[in-house]
């Protein structure tokens, strides 16, 4: 979500994916968020979505949905779901008081199994022509990543952000994979480090891979080592950040709990873990009372203390 939240980004993604016929009447510069969220209580589980509305041709307006299908499962009929999910939309537009608009469903999925998308009367088996006109018939527009290839990505997106995002995705559940290729996934990062935005998304990132990854964080940090220093402080910076949020909010449930003492303690224990780690990997004061929010005489001190005892 946060990857298709900017404009560029969804303008680029539809005039590269969508078929010509479309995209040649699609004035993409009118794109404008849709800020209602539309997947309800039987869709969120395996559905996200992002709704952008378009103008199409001189006087049509339609909604372009992203549909993030995040669980990676294929559902065994997709068009129920999308069925469901666009009645939503016409029923929130009635409700409010506005005219229907068309929906363009896209379906943004990254599992390992082979998604097919065929037409909806193909689930009905045994109809013949009369009856077939009975059954709602609307189509989908699916991106599936296993598609295409990294180098596929990379020559088909100019956008570092849809680069590195849906390479990201593509290998997600191939751990392997993702180390093998983390160096050519971010091969443009420190361009995209330039810029707010693209530390923000980078964040975004590095959050994805810890949590839907089994790998260990140092195993990143090495990878990142190779790219830059500036990919490597990011990453440790992001990391931490994380991992401080982790602690807060699990002191903040303690708290709920009855328990009010040891909250700053269990932190600031916590900080010094991380900076003695960064200590043991080679990083200067500056960098680790940076990423860790210690004062640098503290840093200090903790360095004295590795020392001393390496030395012992």
């Amino acid at each position: 979500k946060k990857m298709f939240s900017g404009k560029n980004e969804v303008m680029e993604f539809v005039k590269k994916t969508f078929p010509p016929e479309i995209t040649e009447n699609l004035r993409l510069e009118t794109l404008e968020l849709d800020q209602t969220e539309y997947v309800d209580t039987n869709l969120w589980t395996n559905w996200s979505d992002i709704v952008y509305n378009c103008k199409y041709g001189k006087h049509t307006t339609v909604k372009i949905s992203l549909l993030f299908e995040h669980k990676s499962n294929i559902p065994t009929i997709p068009h129920l779901q999308l069925l469901g999910y666009m009645l939503k939309i016409w029923w929130t537009q009635i409700n409010n008081g506005q005219k229907l608009t068309l929906v363009i469903p896209i379906i943004f999925y990254h599992g390992k199994a082979k998604w097919t998308n065929k037409p909806f009367e193909e689930y009905f088996h045994g109809l013949d022509n009369i009856l077939q006109r009975f059954i709602p018939k609307f189509d989908y527009q699916l991106i599936d990543t296993s598609d295409f290839t990294d180098n596929q990505i990379i020559s088909l997106f100019e956008n570092l952000q849809l680069q590195i995002g849906i390479m990201v995705m593509k290998n997600i559940f191939d751990e392997q994979m993702i180390l093998q290729e983390i160096n050519k996934i971010f091969s443009n990062l420190n361009q995209l480090l330039n810029t707010e935005q693209g530390e923000m998304f980078f964040e975004s990132i590095v959050a994805y891979l810890l949590y839907a990854t089994s790998i260990d964080t140092h195993k990143y940090l090495e990878k990142m080592k190779t790219i830059s220093k500036k990919a490597e402080k990011r990453f440790v910076s992001t990391a931490m950040k994380l991992k401080t949020e982790g602690i807060k909010e699990g002191l903040e449930q303690g708290l709920e709990q009855g328990i009010e003492q040891g909250i700053e303690q269990g932190l600031k224990k916590e900080k010094r873990k991380v900076a003695l780690n960064l200590i043991k990997k080679g990083f200067d004061n500056d960098t680790i009372s940076d990423v860790t929010g210690l004062e640098e005489k503290e840093v200090e001190k903790l360095r004295r203390i590795f020392l001393s005892k390496k030395i012992k």
